[in-house]
């Protein structure tokens, strides 16, 4: 009603009706319809008023009002619809807000295009916050695998920044995503924002803790081997471990492909194929990444530029600048001519050699060379070495080192024990002043530290009872946290998180939920009514006067008495109540035919509308001759097949007014399905059948999460009873159902997401590892780490939705790296429970540490700062309590575990591999007792190992870092034997060949 209309209604004498606001609200369905002729409830327009007992009336109490702009939806005007959709919201921006607080109103408003509008400028908005986050994690990586020199080779951090290595690492994380997601598009599947935001931040935090596992790996092998050996020491080293993972997390996102929820059997599919491809990759390419970028290092050239050499200072402090042709000479790591000096190794060039080291055992003191034919160039040191005693510095100096001082400190090598405990006074042979040795020996590096910190400080202290037992306390502490909190998981996903916070729909949904009386409006859908005569499909929809008791409408009329359970607000709008009513005789003005011709009406036969309407009120005589369409109604009280054909189109045409308040027009345009090629323009209804129609109700005002889903269960529980007892086909449908209809069953979803998985990881860890305790034990710590993940979600308020799930799945395949190779290099160990555990933790617990902890951490930090909600709260909360419950169970948990209750060892479960051969190696070389040497090279098959004059076995530990002997994995064999037999003499080289 404007205010043009208004005045003219009070103008009106005094016995007239005058159309005032009070009268329309009590005559909103005849008199008082919107201007598209439709009745509209005051609830729908109006809002802010009490529905409680102090309630007076409308004009008094309403402080909001609702203006709906309809449009049609045929999809012949879509683009002018979203042109129309797109100057509203320009002009609501702008003049309408204007005049609004001019006006001292407020505001708020939306189009159907906003939610779909604002999503998208979502995911650009915060593009700069995820890209910086990569971005993070990319310099950490460079950081993380680069070392600090001494500070008088400082041009060395050049060359030892790695950051070549670093991107070339993320570049096949890259990759892996590309070719998952091209995969994925190639058969169909569609990419969604959640795949393009996760799956990135999955494969990478699985790529870099490859990535640090192996370089890891590489440092850690016998730096007198061939750099291939080496690599492919490492490879064996740490490739089961790999392995393990990655094909627990591939089974476990390939499981999670099996849920009925679109958005996540994507994101698994998605996740499972970047995985795999990324794990092919990591074992291929990045290895070979890894041994030319060591090959750059020993060489001396720069990082990321390596056609350049980089100067260094000698002992006497002066700059050497390397000759490119050194590349070809590169140096020989032991000299054939015990008395002279090695090839480069004069005053103003670089010693590349050993200079006159003649260490028994290595090969030093054999004319004939045998056994040193590895590349000098290929030469790799560990992080931490120090240099040769004063005596052997002497010695490197002048000429040859005294047999007993290289015997005595291959001992201290060799018997160094895997705690660190004692440490080794010199630095492996091959290394002095002049070369790689002191120029990066001394050098600083993140992993140097966290091995540092792995073996004299974690590991010793989690292995104390007392420690033990407070570890155990608070996880036990915080399973049964979880559990409390976990039935308090809210489920939905807000639209206020959804959208940004800067959104002009947030203030939108605010008011709506603040002022609005009703709720959304609720359709109850009929298909395939048959409207013959006779039939008992009228009377079960109808509550007219002979209908059934338990018809649809009565139902949905009495579901309305009790609001709080089934959500329904008031009785339905049903068009076949009202057309029943609209042709029955007894209200003669409603359904009218005229007898003759008319020039207004048209032939006979046509339609005649109300006498208040034209041209009857402006044309006594046009509509002199019109009659009541029927006569009486047939038996039975139901108009036939025919007579509804005939006049329901009619009654869908007649405007409602006061002459006859039935009228279709407005309230029902859209409640039947329309067809044009039906010569009645109804679906279906040439044949006796209407197609479909809807009853139209509305639901109670929803305002959170769980009142949709709640009301959206409710009308189905209460269409599908009706379905069963009537024997109609009946579904609800509103428009937030689309939205909500994922959330019905997300509890069994995310069971089936998170159960079958860890049941896949299973048998997988049983298969990989042989032992089914430490596969349980696993197990157990996935389970206790997403129990422990969910009581987190709780208190940082995340809801359970599609986008939780997909972390929650991706959360699983984190929590398999945190444990699997914590529990693979248990297994793979040799001594007692507690020996072993501090093993697996001082060999895993700093590439685990630096590769997926503290990767992960740099990046998520970065989320905090994103402007969307969504952001902050899905990613950067979950993200964060993820990396903290990861590395707590992989690192603190998991090994306190094994130390009490882990499986047996390979080697006392009877299971032969190199990893008990090599350790047999180790303690036969180090105790000097031949026999048990000999046994060990007969595992290995190694012929016969010689001895020094002292008897120690000339046995180089295949694995070092710092020091000290590592134990390598079982499928590294061949290497300890090939390692064995070029150190020892001509037989073990053509054994090693062979």
């Amino acid at each position: 009603m404007n205010r043009t209309f208004y005045q003219e209604e009070q103008s009106k004498p005094s016995y007239r009706v005058k159309l005032s606001p009070d009268y329309c609200f009590g005559h909103w369905a005849t008199q008082c319809r919107s201007a598209f002729e439709a009745p509209m409830d005051p609830h729908v327009i109006l809002g802010g008023f009490s529905t409680g007992p102090d309630f007076r009336n409308y004009s008094a109490d309403a402080t909001a009002f609702v203006i709906t702009y309809p449009i049609d939806s045929n999809p012949d005007n879509l683009e002018a619809a979203l042109a129309w959709e797109t100057a509203f919201i320009q002009l609501a921006n702008t003049e309408l807000s204007s005049m609004a607080t001019g006006a001292k109103l407020k505001l708020a408003f939306q189009a159907e295009r906003s939610v779909e509008d604002e999503l998208k400028r979502e995911s650009y908005t915060d593009a700069s916050v995820v890209a910086v986050s990569y971005l993070v994690m990319l310099g950490y990586i460079a950081l993380a695998l680069a070392a600090i020199p001494p500070p008088q080779q400082f041009l060395q951090l050049f060359v030892l920044s790695r950051a070549s290595l670093g991107a070339g690492g993320v570049l096949i994380v890259a990759c892996s995503v590309a070719g998952a997601m091209g995969l994925c598009s190639m058969f169909g599947m569609w990419s969604t924002l959640i795949i393009m935001e996760v799956i990135p931040f999955l494969v990478l935090a699985v790529g870099v803790d490859n990535m640090f596992l192996l370089a890891h790996a590489l440092g850690r092998q016998d730096p007198t081997l061939p750099l291939v050996t080496r690599a492919g020491l490492a490879l064996g080293s740490a490739g089961p471990s790999i392995t393990l993972a990655a094909s627990c997390e591939v089974l476990a996102f390939g499981l999670g492909s099996l849920t009925p929820m679109p958005a996540v059997r994507n994101f698994s599919i998605c996740a499972a194929t970047a995985v795999l491809l990324d794990f092919i990759l990591q074992v291929t390419v990045f290895v070979a990444l890894l041994v030319l970028d060591t090959t750059r290092l020993h060489h001396n050239r720069l990082d990321c530029l390596p056609c350049v050499r980089v100067p260094y200072r000698d002992t006497s402090g002066n700059w050497v600048h390397d000759d490119v042709s050194e590349d070809e000479e590169s140096y020989e790591p032991l000299n054939p001519n015990p008395g002279g000096r090695s090839r480069g190794q004069g005053p103003d060039r670089r010693g590349w050699g050993l200079g006159n080291l003649n260490i028994p055992g290595f090969g030093g003191a054999r004319s004939d060379h045998q056994g040193s034919s590895q590349d000098p160039g290929e030469m790799y040191y560990a992080p931490q070495q120090q240099q040769l005693p004063t005596s052997a510095a002497a010695a490197a100096g002048d000429g040859a080192v005294p047999e007993i001082g290289v015997q005595q400190q291959q001992q201290q090598v060799l018997r160094s024990d895997l705690g660190g405990s004692r440490r080794m006074s010199g630095v492996l042979p091959g290394v002095t002043h002049q070369g790689p040795g002191l120029l990066h020996g001394d050098k600083v590096s993140l992993q140097s530290l966290l091995q540092a910190y792995m073996e004299r400080v974690h590991a010793p202290l989690l292995m104390q009872p007392l420690v033990q037992v407070l570890v155990i306390a608070v996880f036990v502490t915080g399973l049964f946290v979880a559990g409390a909190l976990i039935p308090r998981l809210s489920v939905g996903l807000d639209q206020a998180v959804a959208l940004p916070r800067d959104s002009y729909m947030q203030e939108y949904y605010s008011d709506l939920m603040k002022y609005l009386r009703v709720g959304p409006p609720l359709y109850l859908v009929v298909s395939d009514v048959n409207v013959a005569n006779g039939t008992a499909d009228v009377d079960k929809l109808c509550s007219v006067a002979g209908c059934r008791r338990d018809s649809l409408s009565v139902r949905v009329s009495d579901a309305s008495m009790t609001p709080a359970t089934s959500y329904i607000a008031s009785p339905a709008a049903s068009w076949i109540d009202d057309f029943l009513s609209w042709i029955n005789p007894s209200l003669p003005t409603c359904c009218r035919i005229s007898q003759s011709d008319s020039p207004q009406l048209g032939p006979k036969g046509s339609r005649c509308p109300p006498p208040d309407q034209p041209p009857c009120s402006t044309n006594a005589t046009a509509c002199a001759d019109c009659v009541s369409c029927l006569t009486e109604m047939p038996p039975g009280g139901r108009p036939t097949a025919e007579q509804v054909a005939r006049f329901l189109p009619w009654f869908l045409d007649a405007v409602p007014s006061e002459g006859c308040a039935k009228g279709g027009a407005g309230a029902y345009n859209n409640a039947i399905q329309k067809d044009t090629s039906d010569p009645t323009g109804i679906a279906g209804l040439s044949g006796g059948v209407i197609t479909a129609s809807a009853f139209r109700t509305y639901h109670t005002p929803l305002n959170h999460q769980h009142d949709f889903i709640a009301a959206l269960s409710a009308a189905r529980e209460f269409t599908e009873k009706a379905s069963q007892e009537l024997g109609l086909n009946v579904y609800p449908y509103s428009i937030f159902h689309i939205f909500f209809e994922q959330y019905l069953d997300t509890r069994r979803s995310a069971a089936m997401l998170v159960g079958l998985p860890m049941l896949a990881v299973f048998c997988v860890a049983w298969l990989f590892t042989g032992t089914l305790w430490g596969s349980a034990i696993l197990l157990a710590m996935l389970v206790s780490m997403m129990l422990q993940l969910a009581g987190a979600m709780y208190m940082a308020g995340i809801e359970v939705n599609a986008v939780s799930l997909v972390n929650l799945a991706m959360a699983l395949g984190i929590s398999v790296e945190f444990c699997a190779h914590v529990l693979h290099s248990f297994c793979v160990s040799h001594g007692s429970r507690i020996t072993r555990a501090k093993t697996a933790l001082v060999k895993m617990g700093a590439p685990v540490t630096s590769g997926i902890t503290l990767t992960k951490f740099a990046g998520v930090v970065v989320l905090a700062f994103a402007r969307t909600q969504i952001f902050e709260v899905y990613y950067f909360r979950l993200y964060l309590a993820l990396v903290i419950l990861g590395a707590a169970h992989g690192l603190v948990l998991l090994p306190v575990v094994l130390s009490r209750i882990g499986p047996p060892s390979w080697s006392d479960r009877g299971v032969q591999g190199s990893q008990d051969r090599s350790s047999m190696e180790l303690e036969a070389s180090s105790s000097g007792d031949r026999a048990r040497l000999d046994s060990a090279a007969a595992a290995a098959g190694v012929p016969g190992v010689p001895t020094t004059a002292d008897g120690t076995a000339g046995v180089a530990a295949a694995g070092m870092q710092d020091g000290r002997p590592e134990r390598l994995p079982s499928v590294a064999a061949s290497g300890m034997a090939a390692s064995a037999a070029a150190l020892g003499g001509p037989e073990q080289a053509a054994a090693a060949e062979e």
